[in-house]
């Protein structure tokens, strides 16, 4: 490669050191890169850092702040005005892994284990294997009655724990009752049982068994065998956490925010494809739905952000200033209420509709989205589970 001419000195070069077009001024007009060499010179070299950092924390700033008003970002940005702001995509992946590094580092659940509120004496105590399917059955019933209660929709982690353990210690008992029966009553009643089990379409029988992964693994039919393997190692290393975690609520939480990322990554582009089937006729592109849904989750991200750090300063001054406490529980309530209230506020501004019309999809949308976020966040979470 030949040398541009000064390329040594001290004075800027006639031509780009990059690709050696003619320079008209300060940065190049074919590749960009500017005149200044940062080797040569310390003061630009510096200069350069702290111009890059100020102009990357003011687009963020900007970006973050026009948030605050449902729509702007997402109008201005849709309109062309690009420069001024950080592109969807990369500020929401800032804004997640923010948001959950936060979430992480600021709440904690030491005090209480996971099985708290269940109560496992009825399978305990039960003396025939009828009775123990009987007492899992209501126990598994009223915890489906308490999730629906709760208003979460789908199936949330800490359910699919608590519906592991009732299932485990069900197992456990069924093996005290059933050891030492011998004969082909017992067989054929155990047959029976794993027939019954299969027609409920489990992923595998308990066979009046604990499970356990050498002599009862996952078994699917229609599978090839070295997926049922492979299902089988995850499901034990499932069960191998869920055992680590139950009297560790922490890690469980921790867990579990790891795996929230990785469910918002897969559910943007379907709340964009949601938008983007319910304003049909506004014959708009799925790109311009995809800016819509990003910047709505970057607010929703920047408020939980805040959440977490009300949360965590709560806790901190509890003893100390209760008012204050009271001030950031009063922040945290106001701010859940205005989250949904601003996702409407914004779809109105955007799409242009009426409020009546606005309000009916918003709230299909809404339905659906939640529901599918409690599914996919509970899936990840497992995954989550069978990779730690």
């Amino acid at each position: 490669m030949t040398v541009p001419e000064n390329a040594t000195g001290h004075d800027a070069p006639a031509h780009c050191e990059n690709c050696h077009t003619p320079l008209h001024g300060e940065f190049c007009h074919q590749c960009g890169q500017s005149v200044h060499n940062p080797v040569r010179h310390a003061g630009h070299a510096l200069e350069e850092v702290f111009e890059s950092f100020w102009h990357l924390d003011g687009r963020v700033f900007r970006t973050l702040r026009d948030l605050l008003r449902p729509g702007h970002t997402a109008m201005e940005y849709l309109a062309g005005h690009r420069q001024r702001y950080l592109p969807p995509l990369r500020i929401f992946v800032i804004m997640s892994l923010l948001a959950f590094f936060v979430g992480r580092a600021t709440i904690h659940l030491d005090e209480d284990p996971l099985n708290a509120g269940l109560d496992f004496m009825p399978i305990l105590q039960s003396q025939t294997v009828e009775e123990v399917n009987r007492n899992r059955d209501e126990m598994l019933a009223r915890l489906e009655q308490r999730q629906k209660k709760s208003g979460l929709p789908g199936a949330d982690a800490a359910t699919i724990i608590a519906q592991i353990k009732i299932e485990g210690e069900a197992a456990n008992r069924i093996v005290e009752l059933t050891r030492g029966k011998k004969g082909s009553a017992a067989s054929a009643s155990a047959k029976n049982d794993e027939q019954a089990t299969r027609s409920k379409g489990e992923l595998f029988s308990t066979k009046n068994e604990a499970w356990n992964p050498e002599t009862n693994p996952v078994k699917i039919d229609w599978l090839p065998d070295f997926v049922n393997g492979w299902l089988t190692r995850k499901a034990s290393h499932v069960m191998d956490n869920i055992q680590l975690m139950e009297d560790r609520p922490d890690r469980f939480f921790q867990a579990f925010m790891g795996s929230l990322p990785s469910a918002l990554f897969v559910l943007v582009p379907v709340f964009a494809l949601m938008l983007k089937i319910g304003y049909f006729f506004q014959r708009r592109l799925y790109m311009e739905h995809l800016v819509i849904a990003l910047y709505s989750h970057v607010y929703l991200l920047m408020a939980l952000t805040t959440i977490f750090m009300l949360m965590a300063l709560s806790a901190a001054v509890s003893a100390h200033a209760y008012w204050l406490s009271v001030v950031s529980y009063t922040a945290i309530t106001l701010l859940l209420i205005w989250m949904p209230l601003y996702l409407l506020v914004m779809q109105k501004r955007v799409y242009r509709q009426g409020w009546i019309i606005t309000s009916l999809k918003y709230s299909m949308i809404g339905f659906v989205y939640v529901y599918l976020l409690g599914i996919v966040a509970a899936l990840m979470f497992l995954v989550r589970l069978t990779n730690i």
